[in-house]
């Protein structure tokens, strides 16, 4: 591989019960989400919580409701989809969320959230409901990752799309290293992976792949990398790219996600 800068991944550590993560803004969207253990960690590790909208409906929604999901930092967007009763509720609170009422309507429940976090805190955001509901959503999502993470690296923080049964993220030109499993900890990803350039062609190479590849073209229309596998015992893959791809990888799922 070249000389580029490298940049390094621990996406693993926002889904584990650790300390080992950094700080970051949980974001949840207008998506069916399921009361977890993946949701559990996510909202104990987050250091802000924010609904997109119709996002706090569904917390409120959960079947198993308790109040375990109510300290809410802030709710915003149009507030169209927002009801009466879950507004009542998070402004309730003993700590009440922020309801914020951007009325842009050139812009997304979505990306009035991220940069309401980017203008109030300076950390990397999950958003919780990536890659959703209707196909026009799903990639309004995705353009979300590049319309919110300009330049050549990630100064203003990374963006990860999570989903019921991936983690999604923009891979920057130049060079990544991803761990895809952290000591001491259980495996949260499955063997799964795929680099996909959305936007222009780009040369790719990879290293820890079971289909590895050198200098490799691929674009939308050509050949892409869906489906491919991270080996057994892998702790870190290892991909180059000459534009920017995004790669998702594939969540391992337990047994019972319902346990407290």
């Amino acid at each position: 591989m070249t000389s580029s800068p490298v940049f390094e991944w621990h996406p693993a550590r926002y889904l584990q019960a650790s300390d080992l993560a950094d700080d970051f803004a949980l974001l949840v969207l207008n998506q069916p989400l399921k009361n977890g253990t993946s949701l559990r960690k996510l909202w104990n590790n987050a250091s802000v919580r924010v609904a997109a909208d119709g996002g706090a409906n569904r917390l409120y929604e959960l079947s198993s409701f308790q109040g375990k999901f109510s300290n809410l930092q802030a709710i915003i967007g149009d507030l169209d989809s927002l009801t009466p009763i879950v507004r009542e509720f998070y402004s309730s609170q003993p700590q009440p969320a922020q309801v914020i009422h951007d009325r842009d309507q050139e812009s997304s429940d979505f990306g009035k959230a991220i940069k309401w976090i980017r203008d109030s805190y300076k950390m990397d955001i999950v958003a919780l409901g990536g890659i959703g509901g209707r196909v026009d959503q799903g990639i309004s999502q995705l353009h979300h990752l590049y319309l919110f993470q300009p330049g050549t690296g990630y100064d203003e923080g990374r963006i990860f799309l999570l989903s019921g049964s991936s983690l999604t993220f923009l891979l920057k030109t130049g060079r990544h290293l991803i761990h895809v499993r952290e000591d001491g900890e259980h495996d949260v990803f499955a063997k799964h992976v795929g680099i996909v350039p959305l936007r222009e062609p780009s040369h790719i190479t990879t290293r820890g792949l079971e289909w590895d590849v050198t200098d490799w073209m691929s674009q939308i229309g050509g050949k892409i990398s869906t489906s491919n596998h991270i080996l057994p015992g892998t702790k870190h893959i290892e991909i180059e790219t000459t534009k920017d791809v995004l790669f998702t990888i594939a969540l391992r799922q337990v047994d019972s996600e319902d346990d407290s």
